[in-house]
């Protein structure tokens, strides 16, 4: 048997992380992914699901500032330049190593996060400085330093960022937490909006359409939460 076709055999059996971006090109290593999660064929010639359309874009649609979109520090200058800096979390230090982080220059409370990482991962909050655990914070934030999503999910905009730690300021909404808003756009436009709270518990996403009414939407994910999620106030804006 070939290295190719073993290291295939590991694909399928189910891996979370396999290195092989220079053995398989991006659609054969798609391919396989696509068939092990949804166990159904990926028709690259005419994606017509959503899921298929995300990995026919993969592939297609690679221009230079997703790169820029991507990365947690360069997307607040992106996001800034077109509606402002009051829509901006104030960013307290950026570092390229955790050994480099000055804590005496931060506040009692802080989020450190990389800015290569996705999905909640690759994030430490600290609400009391004197009790903050910062080998659990090391360990957890030069994990996601060296992770590379383009290698995992071929998530093309993250093949090139040079990993970093950035401290943020500390931020909570009424719900004792920080309820993140994920809007879907089709065509420029919003057509759903998922809100997932309890992120580093329950893991719960619920679905709206843009008038925040609820959508029979349930994502493997994450379960959609029983607690009543109210519009926000400023929902309009």
């Amino acid at each position: 048997m070939s290295i190719k076709q073993q290291l295939v055999r590991i694909l399928l059996r189910g891996m979370k992380e396999v290195y092989m971006d220079r053995i398989i090109s991006d659609k054969l290593y798609l391919s396989l992914l696509y068939r092990r999660v949804l166990d159904k064929k990926m028709h690259w010639d005419n994606p017509c699901t959503f899921n298929e359309k995300l990995q026919w874009l993969k592939l297609h649609d690679r221009k230079p500032e997703y790169t820029q979109m991507v990365d947690k520090i360069t997307a607040k200058e992106y996001v800034a330049s077109i509606i402002g800096r009051d829509y901006i979390i104030p960013t307290l230090g950026i570092w390229k190593s955790f050994d480099e982080i000055d804590f005496s220059t931060l506040p009692d409370q802080f989020v450190l996060k990389t800015n290569n990482g996705g999905g909640g991962g690759g994030i430490a909050i600290c609400k009391n400085k004197a009790t903050f655990n910062k080998k659990n914070a090391e360990k957890k934030l030069m994990r996601s330093m060296k992770s590379n999503l383009y290698r995992t999910l071929r998530e093309w905009p993250y093949k090139n960022i040079k990993s970093k730690i950035l401290a943020e300021q500390f931020m909570q909404d009424d719900s004792g937490q920080l309820r993140d808003y994920k809007f879907f756009c089709f065509s420029g436009v919003v057509r759903a909006v998922l809100v997932a709270t309890n992120r580093f518990t329950s893991h719960n996403f619920n679905y709206y359409d843009p008038l925040f009414n609820p959508l029979p939407i349930e994502s493997r994910d994450g379960k959609c939460s029983s607690a009543i999620i109210n519009r926000p106030e400023k929902w309009d804006e």
